[in-house]
């Protein structure tokens, strides 16, 4: 797709914006300045910047699709070794026990198709680090005139983050050398020194913008994609030129969103136009990647679980949070259940709400001369935890319905009642037509 110079720098002053009004984050599984509550390792413990170093290189290595399907879940993987592992986690030659606390975590959480590799991706990281970086990776930076020149004797090293999975090394770069609000690890480097990390989502905007030609790189021709990498960091430039990995996380969360649309410039503007007038509304930015700790499910929640595994559905929980109001006394924020990124229904991203708690129907007493009788009948007063839920939906459809498509689903012996609710969802189903529901959802899979 051709865009020609004016197009591009018609739509600059829109992306400028986006970036600015963007979250800052040091990561991009965190919305805010890093909490030291959400470090994998205790406030106090000592060579706290060489234990980041280290676990954040694991985090690049594993977060891919095939491995653990969303980056949540590398976040998640990693948290609970080190939590169940303790200082061996960064020890080599530790296969087994990664084989056998890993083969644990994936019975709660859907892992990608090759998540059996994961033990010897982070024994390989832990052996790097060992023997060529002597057990402390910022000092090991200091060998390099640029973070180019490590990325690519991160990847000579380390054979699973090498070749085409390079630009996640890059990607790390980015959490190490940028001031806050990233980490500044690697203070020999500077942030203008940066590529930008030409991954999956990213190439969704460059497509848009006309600096790739296609949404899936061609790895047999690696210099025609390092060209295109070439060209996004110019890009990148031109806009922050102090400063032009700031793109980076933006660009990512848009990536992430678009993906698998009909990707054009007109596309991208549609969306920074939502995004940008949706942000004058709430004077905050409009949707966030869920960074609290995720709750334990409900049953029924459970159930939509494992309806979505059967029919091999690719979704994620609560892991987007969507700001609502900034008036007092309004609902400030909504997480919805299940996103499902790859399924399309109007041409939205399809969301999913499992809600069974609503105000219980009333038994209520029926005289009829003598005979007393006794049946239930619905509420006449609702619960004040109902009213709010259904405020909160109402304000999502009214702010985000130009973009998703929400299904609630609640349990048989209410959705009469709930469907006299308006505008609350796009669609209403039963529990117990789940199965139904999806497999009309798959005929919309991308």
């Amino acid at each position: 797709m051709t865009v020609s110079f004016d197009e591009l720098e018609k739509i600059k002053p829109l992306l400028r914006e986006y970036v600015e009004q963007s979250p800052k984050s040091v990561e991009r599984q965190w919305e805010s300045p890093i909490e030291i509550s959400q470090r994998p390792f205790h406030r106090y413990a000592g060579k706290e910047s060489q234990k980041i170093a280290h676990f954040l290189l694991m985090f690049a290595a594993v977060d891919t699709a095939e491995l653990v399907t969303m980056p949540e879940n590398a976040r998640a993987l990693l948290k609970y070794l080190y939590g169940s592992l303790s200082d061996d986690y960064f020890k080599p030659s530790q296969i087994d026990l990664f084989s056998k606390h890993i083969q644990d975590f994936s019975n709660h959480y859907n892992l990608g198709s090759s998540y059996e590799q994961i033990p010897e991706i982070l024994d390989s990281i832990n052996h790097f680090v060992q023997e060529n970086a002597k057990g402390d990776l910022v000092s090991y930076a200091k060998k390099f005139a640029t973070p180019e020149e490590m990325v690519k004797e991160v990847g000579n090293n380390i054979p699973y983050i090498g070749g085409s999975r390079l630009d996640h090394v890059r990607m790390y770069m980015r959490w190490m050398v940028r001031a806050p609000p990233d980490l500044e690890i690697f203070k020999n480097f500077s942030s203008k020194q940066l590529q930008i990390p030409l991954t999956s989502f990213m190439r969704n905007i460059a497509v848009c913008l006309g600096i790739c030609s296609k949404a899936i790189a061609d790895w047999d021709h690696p210099q025609e994609i390092d060209q295109e990498r070439k060209r996004l960091t110019q890009f990148a430039l031109e806009l922050f030129p102090e400063d032009p990995a700031k793109i980076d996380y933006p660009f990512f969360m848009l990536g992430r969103w678009i993906r698998d649309q009909n990707l054009s410039l007109q596309f991208l503007r549609n969306w920074l136009q939502f995004l940008k007038k949706t942000y004058v509304k709430l004077q905050r930015p409009p949707i966030t990647f869920n960074a609290s700790k995720i709750r334990q499910e409900s049953t029924f929640e459970k159930r939509v679980r494992e309806e979505l595994e059967k029919f091999q559905f690719m979704f994620s929980f609560e892991p987007l949070k969507f700001t609502l109001s900034n008036k007092k006394g309004e609902p400030q924020n909504y997480t919805p259940d299940f996103i499902l990124p790859r399924c399309r229904k109007q041409r939205k991203i399809v969301i999913l709400e499992p809600h069974g708690i609503w105000t219980p129907k009333q038994k209520r007493k029926f005289q009829l001369g003598s005979k007393t009788s006794y049946f239930w009948a619905f509420p006449s007063e609702i619960n004040i935890d109902e009213i709010k839920f259904v405020n909160k939906l109402r304000l999502f459809m009214k702010l985000y319905s130009k973009m998703y498509y929400s299904i609630l689903i609640v349990p048989s012996d209410v959705k009469y009642r709930v469907e006299n609710y308006p505008n609350i969802c796009n669609e209403i189903y039963e529990g117990e037509d789940i199965p139904k529901m999806l497999f009309d959802l798959q005929k919309n899979m991308k």
